[in-house]
């Protein structure tokens, strides 16, 4: 691998940490939020919620504007519009203003997202497709880790407002190395998509496999968008660390939770990718759910400083969901038809931003974490089940 690949994936990982990184940091802003506007927590991470569902609905709009602009000038858009708005929000001191701007947001974040990136990967390389988008994905773990105690620092010493404009920053100068450097193809450089003779064996078996036909009405198209939604809402138990430490007495402790989850991130997701790449891409998905029902177990169970740093890092298996949503797509309905079932897929897949909102609300109204843990048991076991449906019904198509 030449160096060319080595830069893309580089700047593919930075794109990441501008975009979904500066999104996982958002846990450290709830609180003071709801402080700040008098709101309960539940209603403002309804925001999540609000911006999710609309990023979802208007998913094909990323593949309208790659297809139509080239894809530096729609990073470069994209993010001096997200940095802009970020930094309004400290002026916000109204919490249905502040929902309303998330609207808009939800735009935004539709092509401003690391769906970008996996498109990307998926042209400029054939082989360790899974690795190498869990590596770049991964990164948001890395910029997780390194920002929530940095925007904590950031509110608790200088304010929320500067709080927003340190994640502003971030936003902004870590796209500019995708913006001077990536192509959303290789062909635009001169360069054909990395692959080796492994790649080029499972190409022919991947020729010899017989995909399922892509049906909107289809259940298993259905059963496929629940997987990934029900994965993906455990996500979002992470934004209310900081506020389960508090709960337990040791509010030092949420910072470490946080950072512990998002070092978790970017060893699952690259795990996920090994998984995906050696064993097939039909295990990644259950590999996923049986470690995050084991890590929601310890949280749910433990009380211990040290096992709960432990249970937190196993938790960051929930970010691979799009590593193993997207090779389950490709196992199921192959190659041509990944495009256009993967944005398919991503319209209901906003539904997973209700998990914000959901795990606020059952705090508000418990008052405690601790039942956030045993709905995020079931949520696995379901996703689970329907992920071994998927396969037999894979598998029996191949064997008719």
């Amino acid at each position: 691998m030449n160096k060319t690949y080595l830069l893309v994936i580089i700047c593919c990982c930075l794109y990441i940490g501008a975009c979904t990184g500066t999104a996982n940091a958002y846990g450290a802003f709830i609180v003071p939020l709801s402080q700040q506007m008098g709101a309960l927590r539940g209603t403002v991470s309804l925001a999540s919620t609000i911006y999710g569902i609309i990023s979802g609905l208007c998913a094909t709009l990323m593949l309208w504007a790659i297809r139509k602009f080239p894809l530096r000038i729609v990073m470069l858009v994209t993010a001096i519009c997200s940095s802009l708005l970020t930094c309004s929000f400290g002026f916000m001191d109204n919490v249905y203003l502040y929902l309303a701007s998330n609207l808009f947001k939800g735009v935004l974040n539709s092509i401003f997202s690391s769906t970008i990136i996996i498109f990307v990967i998926g042209n400029w390389f054939k082989d360790y497709r899974s690795s190498i988008s869990a590596l770049a994905l991964g990164f948001s773990g890395i910029a997780r880790a390194l920002y929530s105690p940095l925007f904590s620092h950031m509110i608790t010493t200088y304010g929320l407002r500067i709080g927003f404009f340190t994640m502003a920053f971030f936003q902004f100068v870590l796209v500019l190395p995708a913006f001077l450097f990536l192509t959303l193809t290789p062909e635009e450089k001169n360069f054909k998509p990395f692959t080796s003779s492994s790649a080029k064996e499972k190409g022919k078996k991947e020729e010899n496999m017989r995909p399922l036909p892509y049906k909107v009405n289809d259940p298993v198209f259905y059963a496929l968008c629940a997987v990934s939604i029900l994965m993906a809402l455990l996500i979002h138990i992470n934004n209310h660390l900081n506020g389960f430490a508090r709960s337990l007495g040791k509010p030092a402790l949420g910072p470490l939770l946080v950072s512990s989850i998002m070092l978790g991130n970017l060893f699952f997701k690259f795990f996920a990718g090994i998984v995906c790449d050696r064993f097939g891409d039909q295990y990644g998905a259950a590999f996923g759910c049986v470690t995050a029902i084991l890590a929601c177990t310890i949280m749910l169970v433990s009380s211990n400083d040290i096992v709960l740093l432990i249970g937190a890092f196993i938790l960051g298996t929930a970010y691979g969901n799009q590593i193993t949503t997207s090779a389950l797509i490709r196992h199921v309905y192959g190659n041509k038809q990944y495009a256009d079932v993967f944005a398919a897929q991503s319209v209901p897949y906003g539904l997973m931003y209700f998990g914000s909102m959901i795990f606020g609300y059952i705090y508000d109204f418990t008052g405690s974490y601790r039942p956030c843990f045993v709905v995020g048991i079931v949520l696995q076991v379901i996703a689970l089940l329907l992920s071994i449906y998927i396969l037999n019904v894979h598998k029996k198509h191949q064997n008719s």
